[in-house]
């Protein structure tokens, strides 16, 4: 029975979610802190790192990720939906509201 309630629950909330999630281990910069996401979608991020912002706060934070073979970084903002605490570590959703690609090499790239 108690499969049963936790399956029921995850499918009340993948009819809640907004977009499709896909599983991904990224690496991720907030606050001078070092993560790793788990999952991404086009609507939110969840990852997991060792500060810990409150429901509901604002955070800003960037994504290190290959593009058609160049390392950009996604530098994100949203609100902070739910954390979790975890075999150590803090695991946060996070909405997204906003989010763009950078050039790492943002300084070097720009020749003129």
């Amino acid at each position: 029975m108690k499969s049963t309630q936790s399956q029921n629950s995850m499918d009340a909330d993948k009819k809640q979610r907004a977009a499709d999630r896909y599983v991904s281990e990224l690496p991720i910069e907030i606050n001078g802190a070092q993560g790793v996401t788990r999952n991404i979608s086009a609507t939110g991020i969840y990852f997991e790192t060792t500060i810990e912002p409150a429901p509901g706060s604002k955070v800003h934070f960037t994504v290190d990720v290959i593009v058609e073979g160049e390392p950009l970084k996604m530098v994100c903002s949203g609100e902070v939906v739910r954390v979790d605490h975890k075999d150590g570590t803090v695991g946060i959703a996070v909405k997204l509201a906003n989010s763009f690609f950078a050039n790492i090499d943002q300084p070097d790239s720009q020749q003129g």
